[in-house]
């Protein structure tokens, strides 16, 4: 049987920490890799940190391209984070959750997300994850077609990330106003709106601009190859040919160095762009035929799509309008592919969402039912600690005087057996003493039924002060009380008898009753040869009998 491979918890966030390290650094599969190990370590009764690692991963699985992998993780770490309260990693899940969504076109999906990550983040307060959870419902809005309303949310977080000095979300937004900005021109163009095509070039321009310079001042491979992708289309679209083309230069070289294949290919189809621009319509068909072919690599759906588009127009332009007709078809049959992919994908990742609301529910009514079988074990252990806090009571009841909590006639009875039997057996000297309260009438007949038992209670406390622990002490009777000492010679009984006599004589009973005076008499009788309780008993009780004629509070041997 596999199981969890033991590891200390600092060797789970040593993964952790170098997944953070080598995400920033671009290197997505490594931190991936990094993750994996986490978890694999990470046992099922440390959830905050398991949700925390998947949490993580669903950020990632979209730079390499898996949606649905990024979803299966986001959604699990939701269900792990909600109930331990955990708003950082709730707001994190939910924010991967959000991109995911809109990029799936599961707009309402994405903007439902987005809100719960913003009240998770703003629960925490954390800046940064509400700056991340703002820019994300601003990809929600524009994958509702609504980029003007993805800037004006986009524009929150960059004001939030500018205020507290956050440079990685700064980046985030600059680079994604720049996209909205770069879609507003498109829309422009199909409207016909001349100023809206003015103002989103130059507002795309400036942004891109801007999400350049910052992203080499973080010195991100990564983050340079895609701010300068955008960069390149809003200098294509304002015509700035040769900047563009160093540009375009450097990202391809970056992104083939770093293998970012579909960067790579961004680049190439903005090369073709430019050809055309230039009016080197052969050569620009050259590049996207062999991007098609797959000389750079598959592209992917969105890629391919630019790339037909840009086929078509350009054959068109070059009056081969049967290839222009064949690339239009083939444009049409690719629009209705990408929309079915993309429907099958929304599919999976229902199913992923009811799989995992499945396997939540089946682990609440596990939970139920365990909680339910504690109730049980709890109620059964419950009524097991009655039942033995009642047979210990009834024990009690029938060893134990409930007056003075000394031992009663029962118990005195059979264990004055044992001793006699231990001492007959071993040679070993018995000697019983029997005690008994003088004038105890008159106590109760003064001071009431109450004070004499008072008098009762403290008497035993006084004698068992005055006895060893082995020693049997036991109220037989109603003001008597019987003396066992095993071990012990008559002239030392004769002494602690003594003792005890004086130490209840000497007592002050003030506080039991104002005035009031106690005494005891006690009878004596050491062991014969036969050692016989009964007799030892009896001799015992009629040397009590004698100290009580000889004028009480005095000791008698007998």
């Amino acid at each position: 049987m596999s199981s969890v491979p033991a590891a200390s918890p600092e060797a789970f966030e040593q993964h952790v920490a170098q997944a953070g390290i080598d995400g920033l650094d671009g290197r997505y599969r490594e931190a991936m890799l990094q993750l994996d190990r986490a978890l694999a370590i990470c046992p099922d009764e440390r959830p905050g940190d398991r949700a925390r690692a998947l949490a993580l991963q669903a950020h990632f699985h979209p730079r390499l391209g898996q949606l649905q992998a990024s979803v299966r993780c986001a959604s699990q770490a939701v269900v792990l984070a909600e109930p331990l309260g955990d708003d950082a990693v709730l707001a994190d899940a939910l924010t991967s959750l959000t991109f995911v969504y809109a990029q799936l076109l599961m707009g309402r999906d994405a903007l439902s997300c987005g809100l719960r990550a913003l009240a998770a983040a703003r629960r925490c307060g954390d800046a940064a994850r509400e700056g991340w959870a703002l820019n994300r419902i601003g990809v929600a809005h524009a994958s509702l077609e609504n980029p003007a309303r993805g800037c004006e949310t986009t524009e929150q977080a960059l004001t939030l990330a500018l205020d507290n000095g956050l440079t990685e979300l700064a980046f985030g937004c600059l680079n994604n106003l720049a996209y909205f900005w770069l879609e507003r021109h498109n829309d422009a163009i199909k409207r016909g709106d001349a100023t809206m095509l003015e103002l989103s070039r130059r507002q795309a321009l400036e942004l891109a601009e801007q999400a350049t310079r910052a992203a080499r001042r973080a010195s991100s491979p990564f983050t340079i190859a895609v701010a300068l992708s955008n960069l390149c289309e809003a200098l294509l679209i304002g015509n700035d040919g040769e900047t563009a083309l160093a540009l375009i230069d450097e990202y391809e070289a970056l992104s083939r160095r770093h293998g970012y294949g579909e960067l790579a290919q961004q680049a190439a189809t903005q090369r073709a762009q430019l050809l055309r621009a230039k009016g080197l319509l052969r050569p620009s068909l050259d590049h996207l035929q062999a991007l098609k072919r797959g000389d750079a690599g598959a592209l992917s759906p969105k890629l391919l799509r630019s790339v037909t588009r840009a086929l078509y127009t350009t054959h068109k332009e070059c009056g081969d309008y049967g290839e222009a007709l064949a690339a239009l078809e083939q444009l049409v049959d690719l629009e209705r592919q990408i929309a079915q992919d993309t429907m099958a994908l929304q599919g999976e990742v229902l199913l992923i969402r009811e799989e995992i609301s499945q396997a939540q529910e089946r682990a609440d009514v596990a939970q139920r039912d365990a909680d339910r079988e504690r109730e049980r074990a709890g109620e059964l252990e419950r009524e097991q600690q009655r039942l033995r806090d009642e047979a210990a009571a009834w024990d009690r009841a029938a060893h134990e005087d409930a007056l003075t909590g000394l031992h009663n006639r029962r118990h005195a009875d059979a264990v004055l057996q044992t001793l006699a039997e231990s001492a007959r057996h071993d040679g070993r000297p018995l000697v019983l003493a029997m005690a008994d309260v003088d004038h105890f009438k008159r106590i109760n007949d003064e001071h009431g039924h109450a004070v004499g038992d008072r008098v009762l209670q403290q008497l035993a406390l006084l004698l068992r002060h005055g006895l060893r622990d082995a020693d049997l002490l036991a109220r037989i009777g109603g003001e008597e009380f019987l003396i066992g000492l095993l071990n012990m010679g008559t002239a030392k009984a004769q002494e602690v008898c003594e003792r005890l006599r004086q130490s209840v004589a000497s007592h002050d009973w003030n506080d039991v009753a104002p005035g009031l005076q106690v005494t005891v008499s006690i009878g004596v009788a050491a062991a014969d040869v036969a050692v016989d309780a009964q007799r030892m008993f009896e001799r015992a009780d009629r040397a009590l009998y004698a100290a009580k004629n000889g004028g009480r509070n005095r000791v008698e041997l007998g």
